[in-house]
């Protein structure tokens, strides 16, 4: 009772530990991972506040540069075409994104022949003021008409560009133009167009125009109409904002995600109008919503841009963290060690407990392998006391260390240190030693049948088998040996061997006796042959005709089977030497149609041969009479039908087969069909049918011929019988004037 109480409180503890610790576990994993991603989230925020800075600081030296560039416009003096572009050309380089610097002069509309007169006197001969296309609006502001029509001309341009957009262009001709320049001469500041296409070939991704006004005079104490009448021009530039995206990205590190700048707010679906992947490159996104690029589980971060009076939306999409994600491996490691530990700790219990249940069942389990052991080793003597097997160990020296025969009257101690030497004959001795040695040696079993004289016994035979007897460092310290003592199995082999070659020579001189009386035993039957002949042709009477028959019909089966014995008499004894020649097939094909039709003809049955061209190598004698015994066997077995006699070309071999539409051959006894006196689906007592001796006779003169023989047949269907002759040729081709091999040998 008290150890099913321990085993209950162990069961119980197990599980609340494991639960303590899973809770605890993943309550800091998921605490880290929280506190992790917050932390990821505000270095995003501070990261996009330094590009928001460094975006603002490239803005403002663009402003620099123009403010820079209006004092050497405010001098009464104009500037002229060299000392601008002195001004301008060193500074271009310092700024990647900036794609050009503009000087646009106030010129009333009479001047302007004057103007285009100087200009192409200083050098420009192409110069013309013109508007920007052929439809331009020529749209003039409020403040603006006052001005008795004057035009805001690009008199100066870094670097020279022409075109639609290039110098001599009446930038009030350009869409929305009128209205930037309006705001920037009544606020007296710098301000920004929408975003541009590109203008000017090269030009990719939009652009920024920045326009900043130059006065004739001090304007600070006038109001915004009084100060655009006194407007000298414009210095403006235009700078690519992908560009200056990028040369903002530079300066920061460790931001990643896509940086766009948008025409709006985020979430009122602000175009795109420039954007920098700053994880890998990516295609162009201008024009599009911001709302249709953006994806599930993305970071958005936002900061208003200004410039030049225009609000611009900067975005920041941060891609959603992967659930692995670099940040969150102090959380995971946590974890790991948190479920570690405690399945550690949980097993460190369960053995614990484990380990006080098998200190109170160990004296049980040895107290039942000590009797499981005693109840083996009982079984295990009394299956040697009550068999012939004896199981001994020797040292190194081949001296007996531990012997177990129960078999022998012989007590084991006077085997123990002691070496076959002391206890056999020499010549025993020297057999079991050299088996034992060659184990010691080499450390490999071995199994050897021994023979040992037991004078004035009989000779006993044992199977031994020895096996290495390996120490702690194993290596070989003796043998373990077993022998079975297998003298009786012996004496049953060696009689019965004995008896096997006495009838193998008793079947010989059988065969030779019949194959030496062959001649003895026909001559009576053709003596036989001739005096019934003699009888029938002197008898009249239809009753004697008849038993004369009889006996005419009883001589030939007789007569028959003596020679189906003798045959097979000669070809067990060798008598029979094949002879080959190359022959035509078809010279045996004729002589046994002719023989074989009308026998066919008379049991109703019709006998077909296929021509052939074959030129065969074998013995024409024997071939002719293998398929002789195959056409008289369709003849018996296959009562009414057909029988087909040909020969086919296959791989260098003729194929002679004879074919029947019999009750065919089961498929069990295809095999058995070749063997002596076997008649298939005949009754065994029936001599009508032969001694079921022709296809014995058959497959024994293929193997002198060596030709092979094939069966194939379907039950209810028919067989067909092929033996398969070396083809040297035909009737279109050249024979060999003389074989050189034997049928055996090819």
């Amino acid at each position: 009772m008290a150890l099913l109480d321990r085993r209950r409180r162990v069961s119980f503890a197990v599980p609340v530990l494991v639960a303590a610790g899973l809770t605890l576990t993943f309550g800091a994993f998921f605490q880290m991972r929280a506190a992790n991603r917050e932390d990821e989230r505000t270095h995003h925020e501070r990261q996009f506040a330094q590009f928001h800075d460094a975006l603002t600081e490239r803005i403002g030296s663009h402003t620099l540069l123009l403010r820079t560039l209006r004092s050497a416009f405010s001098d009464p003096r104009p500037a002229n075409r060299d000392g601008f572009a002195a001004a301008v050309r060193p500074i271009m380089p310092l700024y990647p994104g900036l794609w050009s610097v503009t000087w646009v002069s106030r010129i009333p509309s009479a001047e302007v022949p004057a103007l285009e007169a100087e200009m192409r006197a200083a050098g420009r001969r192409d110069f013309a003021v013109r508007d920007a296309d052929a439809t331009g609006d020529g749209i003039r502001g409020p403040a603006l008409a006052a001005s008795h029509g004057d035009l805001f001309v690009n008199t100066l341009m870094e670097p020279e560009r022409s075109g639609a957009f290039g110098q001599g262009i009446n930038i009030l001709s350009l869409p929305n133009r009128a209205e930037v320049l309006v705001r920037a001469c009544a606020s007296g500041d710098l301000t920004a167009t929408e975003a541009l296409p590109p203008r000017h070939q090269g030009e990719t991704g939009r652009s920024i125009g920045l326009y900043l006004p130059v006065y004739r005079y001090s304007v600070d104490e006038m109001d915004g109409a009084d100060r655009c009448a006194e407007i000298a021009g414009y210095v403006a530039s235009v700078f690519g904002i992908a560009r200056l995206l990028e040369e903002a990205g530079n300066r920061v590190n460790g931001l990643h995600g896509a940086v766009h700048l948008l025409d709006g707010p985020a979430e009122d679906g602000g175009r795109i109008l420039a954007s920098r992947d700053l994880d890998a490159p990516s295609a162009s996104r201008e024009g599009v919503s911001f709302r249709d690029i953006r994806k599930d589980g993305e970071t958005v971060l936002e900061r208003d841009l200004v410039i030049g009076g225009r609000r611009w939306t900067l975005v920041l999409a941060i891609p959603p963290e992967p659930e692995l994600a670099p940040a969150d491996y102090p959380a995971w490691i946590v974890l790991v060690m948190g479920l570690l530990l405690t399945g550690a700790l949980a097993g460190y219990t369960r053995r614990e407990a484990q380990a006080k249940r098998f200190l109170v069942t160990e004296a049980r389990a040895r107290a039942a392998m000590a009797r499981a052991l005693r109840e083996s080793e009982e079984r295990f003597r009394m299956a040697l006391r009550h068999s012939r097997v004896a199981v001994f160990s020797l040292d190194r020296n081949l001296r007996y260390m531990w012997m177990y025969n129960p078999q022998t009257g012989r007590a084991a101690e006077t085997f123990i240190g002691r070496t076959n030497a002391d206890i056999h004959a020499p010549d025993d001795a020297a057999r079991l030693d050299a088996v034992k040695r060659a184990v010691l040696d080499t450390g490999t079993g071995a199994r050897q049948e021994v023979r040992i004289g037991a004078a004035p016994g009989p000779e006993q035979v044992f199977d031994l088998i020895v096996e290495p007897l390996r120490d702690e460092a194993g290596a070989v310290s003796g043998v373990i040996c077993a022998a079975i003592d297998i003298s009786d199995g012996v004496r049953i082999r060696e009689a019965l061997a004995e008896a096997h070659d006495e009838a193998e020579r008793a079947n010989r001189a059988k065969s030779r006796f019949l194959a030496a009386a062959s001649h003895d035993l026909r001559q009576p039957f053709q003596a036989m042959s001739l005096f019934h002949h003699i009888l029938s042709a002197r008898l009249s009477d239809a009753k004697q005709l008849e038993v004369a028959d009889k006996l005419g019909e009883a001589i030939a089966a007789g007569n028959t089977l003596l020679n189906t014995l003798l045959d097979t008499s000669a070809l067990e004894a060798g008598n029979v030497k094949p002879r080959p020649t190359v022959f035509p097939f078809q010279d045996i094909a004729d002589r046994l149609n002719r023989e074989f039709a009308e026998q066919a003809a008379s049991r109703g049955m019709v006998l077909r041969m296929v021509p052939t061209s074959a030129y065969v190598l074998s013995d024409p004698v024997l071939l002719e009479r293998m398929v002789r015994n195959l056409l008289v066997n369709a003849l018996r077995y296959a009562g009414t039908g057909a029988i087909l006699l040909g020969c086919r070309h296959r791989d260098g071999h003729a194929l002679v087969e004879v074919w029947d539409t019999g009750p065919g051959i089961p498929a069990d006894q295809l095999k058995l069909i070749f063997d002596d006196f076997y008649r298939c689906g005949t009754d065994q007592r029936d001599s009508g049918r032969g001694l079921g001796l022709g296809l014995s006779i058959v497959r024994r003169t293929a193997q002198i011929l060596g030709h092979q023989v094939d069966v194939r047949s379907r039950v209810g269907k028919g067989t067909v019988f092929s033996i398969a002759v070396l083809m040297v040729g035909d009737r279109h081709h050249p024979l060999p004037e003389e074989p050189t091999t034997s049928v055996a040998s090819a």
